[in-house]
């Protein structure tokens, strides 16, 4: 009898307890809209995604509503009709899309957070972040309005190393005589062998990279601006400009205007293109059996040029509510923390912008990777990327016209009034 009431009095109480448990309030869960431009079925698209999925599992009290869009300009569009209506989405990453409509605008208008008053009261967000990205993104008045997860290193191209040396192209071009050269001789071993190779097939914004290299290594106020991270279009030396391009374009008759970066990887990874004009982060998109390297577009004997930039990443969203941007900001330190830029860069095949994460160590697992990364880090001179170079406007101009200028469509004197 007395062993009965023991037990009812251990379950009373283990009743009691549980009860008690359940009456404790839980913290609020507070959700944050996220919007980017990862939302296609490509491999590093679905990693982002999944990396942005997992902060849910670190920080259970905070919902991430997640705005999935195929592209970057699907994504600003987006945007637009977001804040239309007076929704401004929690966190948005622009990809470096948007600086002339989105990002000024939400500067402008106080819709932006100002990400400096975070950093400065944190030690440890404030050395994840590329001093790179600071430099160029902090504001006159010493505001942060946007940070990068990644940095874009660029300015060079991935070459075939069996076509170059089959064509007996045996150093790499360092004037743009040289790199003329080499097309021509990778065209002559073509003809011979009658195998359709070409030496280059270059999509419209591809020969951006060419115009910022032969501005930055002539004499004169387009050099100066570039060195003040601007694009001067002067009418003289955009016309010997257009010269050079022209010679290039000679190489590269692309046939198609709708042809883009997609239809160069795919002709590169067939064997049918020596060179192939983008960043690092192609590495991953090239085929394993493919011998490649990475070298620099060509800046004057001497000297070496790259680009290594921060384009516009991430901006949190003045909400004027705090729990919404703590949350926000935490989003924000968990992208720039060590595992998750080491997950970016095993992953996706990105640069890390956080400067504590050390290459050597995909040096085995990512040679080709590595072996680009240091090509461009390496580099004499720095200049920014086109994206931050150039004003929306005239970069779009540009794109959407010079393989008409290129092949003979479009009068020089116009395009060039049409960019200014």
């Amino acid at each position: 009898m007395g062993r009965i009431k023991k037990c009812a009095a251990g379950f009373l109480l283990a009743a009691g307890i549980l009860f008690a448990g359940c009456g404790r309030k839980q913290p609020a869960q507070v959700e944050i809209t996220v919007i980017h431009g990862w939302g296609s079925t490509e491999d590093d698209h679905v990693a982002m995604r999944n990396i942005y999925s997992a902060f849910e599992e670190k920080n259970p009290d905070v919902k991430l509503r997640l705005i999935s869009m195929p592209t970057s300009s699907e994504m600003i569009r987006k945007v637009e009709d977001m804040i239309t209506v007076g929704e401004i989405p929690d966190v948005i990453f622009l990809g470096g899309e948007g600086r002339d409509s989105i990002y000024r605008f939400m500067v402008e208008n106080g819709l932006a957070l100002d990400l400096m008053p975070y950093i400065q009261k944190d030690e440890e967000f404030r050395n994840s972040i590329s001093p790179v990205n600071l430099d160029y993104w902090t504001t006159d008045s010493g505001h942060l309005y946007t940070m990068s997860d990644v940095l874009l290193l660029s300015g060079g191209y991935w070459y075939n190393e069996d076509i170059f040396q089959q064509a007996e192209v045996t150093e790499i071009p360092r004037t743009f005589g040289e790199f003329e050269a080499a097309c021509r001789k990778i065209e002559s071993w073509a003809e011979r062998e009658k195998n359709g190779v070409e030496s280059l097939q270059i999509p419209a914004e591809g020969y951006l990279y060419f115009v910022d290299y032969i501005m930055a290594t002539e004499e004169g106020s387009c050099k100066e601006a570039i060195e003040q991270n601007q694009i001067l279009i002067e009418e003289r030396q955009m016309q010997e400009t257009l010269k050079k391009l022209q010679n290039i374009y000679a190489y590269s008759a692309v046939k198609a205007q709708a042809y883009s970066y997609r239809d160069e990887i795919s002709m590169f990874n067939e064997g049918k293109l020596a060179m192939y004009i983008n960043g690092i982060w192609a590495a991953s998109a090239i085929e394993d059996d493919i011998h490649v390297s990475y070298a620099l577009l060509p800046a004057g004997r001497g000297t070496s040029m790259s680009c290594e930039s921060a384009c516009l990443g991430y901006i949190i969203g003045n909400s004027r509510e705090e729990a919404r941007e703590e949350a926000s900001i935490r989003f924000l330190k968990y992208m720039m923390s060590s595992q998750v830029q080491e997950r970016i860069l095993k992953e996706t095949g990105q640069m890390p912008a956080n400067p504590n994460i050390s290459l050597i160590e995909c040096q085995d697992e990512m040679p080709r990777f590595y072996q680009a990364a240091e090509t461009v880090l390496s580099a004499d001179r720095k200049i920014e990327v086109p994206e931050n170079l150039w004003e929306n406007s005239s970069k779009d101009v540009f794109i959407n016209n010079i393989l008409d200028v290129l092949g003979g469509k479009m009068n020089g004197q116009t395009f060039i009034y049409m960019l200014k």
